[in-house]
C-alpha cells in the first residue's frame, strides 16, 4: 500500500543507461570516465557525461518554449500519475511510421472509458525491445530505404499526432503522454509541435520508454522522478509502474 494505492507488483520502466545505447542524430555520446581506484585512493569512481534527452527522459518547457521552465521547476517532482496504455504494437510492426491519432484515443476510451483526468497517456508501440540496436530503434534501418544515392537516410518509428495530443491535453485533462521510441513527434517534424502543446499545457513528456508489455491498459500507476538538473532542459527520469 502506497498513499492508499494498492499494487500486486512494480515495474521499472527506465532502461539502463550505457555507452552505445540509441541517441538523437548530434547529441553526445554516454561516456564513462574512471577518476579514482580503490587501488591508489582507497575507492572507485567514476564520472559520466550524456545529453539531457537521451535514454527514458522526460522533457522540460524551457527546452521548446521562450521563457520555460527548467526540469527542476516544471512539474512538482515526483509526479505519481494514473496509467493509461494504448497498444499499437500490431500497426507499428506494420508500419514503422504510424502514429497515435485521435481515432486512436476514441477507441481507446470505447473500451475502457474515459482517459483519467490527470493520468500519463502512453503509447506501447514495441520499440522499446529495440532498444539494443540503435540503428533500428532510431529507424535508420527503415528510412535508409526511402534514402536516394548520397542521401542521409532519415529516420522513422511511431509517434503521435499533433490532434491526439490536443484532444489528450486540452480536451481529457490527460497529465502527460508517453511512448517507447525516441519521440512523440514524428521524426520528421522540426517544429516538435506535440512537445510544444503538451508542454505549454503543462503537460508532461516522456520517451524511450521500457518494459511497457504486460502492463494493462488501465489501472496502473506511474510514479515519475526526474534526475534535478539545475537549468535542465530535460533529464534522465526513473519510471515506476505500480501494477494492480
Amino acid at each position: 500500500m502506497t498513499r492508499g494505492l494498492t499494487f500486486t507488483r512494480l515495474a521499472d520502466l527506465a532502461h539502463p543507461i550505457g555507452s552505445g545505447m540509441p541517441r538523437w542524430p548530434g547529441d553526445p555520446p554516454v561516456t564513462f570516465l574512471d577518476v579514482a581506484s580503490r587501488e591508489e585512493d582507497g575507492y572507485d569512481l567514476r564520472v559520466f557525461a550524456m545529453g539531457e534527452h537521451s535514454g527514458t527522459h522526460v522533457n522540460a518547457p524551457l527546452s521548446f518554449l521562450p521563457g520555460g521552465a527548467d526540469v527542476r521547476t516544471a512539474a512538482p517532482w515526483p509526479l505519481l500519475l494514473p496509467l493509461a496504455m494504448l497498444d499499437l504494437r500490431g500497426r507499428a510492426a506494420a508500419d514503422p511510421g504510424t502514429r497515435c491519432t485521435p481515432d486512436d484515443v476514441l477507441d481507446w476510451e470505447a473500451a475502457h472509458g474515459r482517459v483519467p483526468r490527470g493520468g500519463l497517456f502512453v503509447c506501447n508501440t514495441g520499440w522499446h525491445r529495440l532498444w539494443s540496436d540503435p540503428d533500428r530503434f532510431m529507424g535508420v534501418q527503415w528510412g535508409a530505404l526511402r534514402a536516394g544515392p548520397g542521401d542521409a537516410p532519415p529516420m522513422q518509428f511511431p509517434s503521435f499526432t499533433p490532434a491526439a495530443v490536443h484532444l489528450l491535453v486540452h480536451e481529457r485533462g490527460a497529465g502527460g503522454i508517453g511512448i517507447d521510441t525516441h519521440g512523440v513527434d514524428a521524426p520528421d517534424d522540426a517544429e516538435f509541435l506535440c512537445n510544444r502543446m503538451a508542454l505549454a499545457a503543462g503537460a508532461v513528456v516522456v520517451e524511450c520508454l521500457a518494459a511497457l508489455d504486460g502492463l494493462p491498459a488501465t489501472g496502473a500507476h506511474v510514479l515519475l522522478a526526474p534526475l534535478g538538473l539545475c537549468g535542465g532542459t530535460g533529464a534522465p527520469v526513473a519510471v515506476t509502474a505500480f501494477v494492480p
